[in-house]
């Protein structure tokens, strides 16, 4: 078998590291086959062609996660260290012991230095008046810091930071990650290409401190507080302008907007859209959430059947909504059902006794407690459909009339 050698972009170049690998491990090119190098500027990266007569394979996230974790090493064999871990399981057979010791020792190092440089960033960032750009040191060769690059974008919102290392300087300048070594020309990368942290996203960041809801939406992405995130497609957060005077909230989505990624696209979805134009309300003007941003169901053979949120889910999504009400600052929160309502106001709520009237809240707001559009739909004839969206409607209008005129 012909000795393949592959450039990569950059010395944490997980994305181009994983093409590689998928290619030559499913030619079941053994480790020794193989010479892994790091391309002198990006343009020069060489992967491997894909093979059509490749077999394909997949790998336990266990397995992916662990090959991550040697990428953003410093050992320098680290790209084929993570391409044996596959390799192995491909060709079904246990990775040597040696090998064995010393990916669990690396994995240590990573998940211990992660730790620390979170805490010092989080140590940090409260003693920095945010009129420069936040710029702290890191005394370690691994590639850690790249891979917590995100995290840390996140948790300043965007705004520019850097990262200075005993051999280079990460920095983001609000529009690009570069890369900074003596004597070279900065070299931009790709945080797409970058390895997953070691640890977790979601739990380490500080989300009251986010200030931008595109970075609090980015954040919410990689959430895994509650059992919910492994089952749904995907998290669905809200959608609307930032500056949006009136906001609503529902329980969480649906099936469809779980395939979607987006809140109320679905029936119910469908429904709400011609209440609000009924009501005069243009759904552009408006933010539209949901308490927990992610689908709860159970499966039968034919469906995903919706379940409702319990006190666990709507705890752990509560960080993510307080977000987006924090950053959004609405006049008006409209709460369709009684998981909202609840969430919201604190306390149980019948929906009968709180409807169709102006509650202020916390933070200064009017909230309205109303149905959830779904349960129109639920409604078993149509005299009570048509008198139940009658009222809906008229509760949208109630809503709307404490808007006072925007400021122009």
């Amino acid at each position: 078998m012909p000795h393949a050698t592959v450039t990569l972009a950059h010395e944490a170049d997980f994305a181009g590291w994983r093409s590689a690998t998928r290619s030559l491990a499913g030619r079941h090119t053994p480790p020794a086959d193989i010479t892994w190098r790091i391309a002198i500027d990006t343009e020069s990266a060489a992967l491997p062609a894909p093979d059509p007569a490749a077999a394909r394979f997949t790998v336990p996230r266990a397995i992916m996660d662990l090959a991550a974790i040697m990428v953003q090493s410093a050992l320098p064999d680290r790209f084929a260290l993570a391409y044996t871990l596959v390799y192995d399981h491909v060709m079904g057979v246990p990775t040597g012991e040696d090998a064995a010791d010393r990916m669990a020792g690396t994995k240590e190092d990573v998940i211990t230095q992660t730790r620390q440089l979170r805490d010092e960033i989080r140590r940090a960032l409260p003693s920095h008046d945010g009129t420069t750009p936040y710029q702290g040191r890191v005394d370690t060769l691994d590639l850690v810091p790249e891979s917590n690059a995100r995290f840390l974008t996140l948790q300043r919102s965007f705004a520019p930071w850097q990262l200075d290392m005993p051999d280079r300087t990460l920095r983001w300048t609000g529009q690009e990650m570069l890369c900074e070594t003596p004597g070279q020309a900065p070299q931009p990368l790709d945080p797409t290409s970058l390895p997953p942290p070691a640890l977790p996203m979601v739990p380490d960041l500080d989300i009251a401190r986010i200030t931008s809801l595109r970075a609090v939406a980015l954040a919410a992405k990689t959430c895994l507080i509650c059992p919910m995130a492994a089952h749904a497609t995907q998290t669905v957060f809200g959608e609307g302008r930032e500056a949006a005077r009136m906001m609503f909230v529902g329980e969480q989505p649906g099936d469809i907007e779980d395939r979607a990624g987006r809140p109320f696209v679905g029936p119910a979805g469908q429904l709400f859209d011609r209440a609000l134009l009924e009501a005069g309300i243009g759904r552009d003007d408006t933010y539209v959430t949901n308490t927990v941003k992610h689908f709860k169901f159970r499966r039968t053979p034919t469906r995903r059947i919706h379940e409702k949120a319990g006190p666990a889910e709507i705890a752990a999504c509560a960080p993510w909504l307080a977000a987006e009400r924090r950053i959004i600052r609405p006049a008006v929160v409209v709460m369709l059902g009684v998981t909202a309502a609840s969430a919201l106001l604190g306390r149980a709520v019948t929906i009968s006794r709180e409807r169709s009237r102006i509650i202020p809240m916390g933070d200064g707001s009017d909230g309205l407690v109303t149905v959830h559009p779904s349960y129109l739909l639920r409604l078993p004839d149509e005299a009570a459909r048509t008198r139940e969206y009658d009222r809906f409607v008229n509760d949208l209008r109630l809503a709307a009339g404490r808007l006072a005129p925007a400021v122009t």
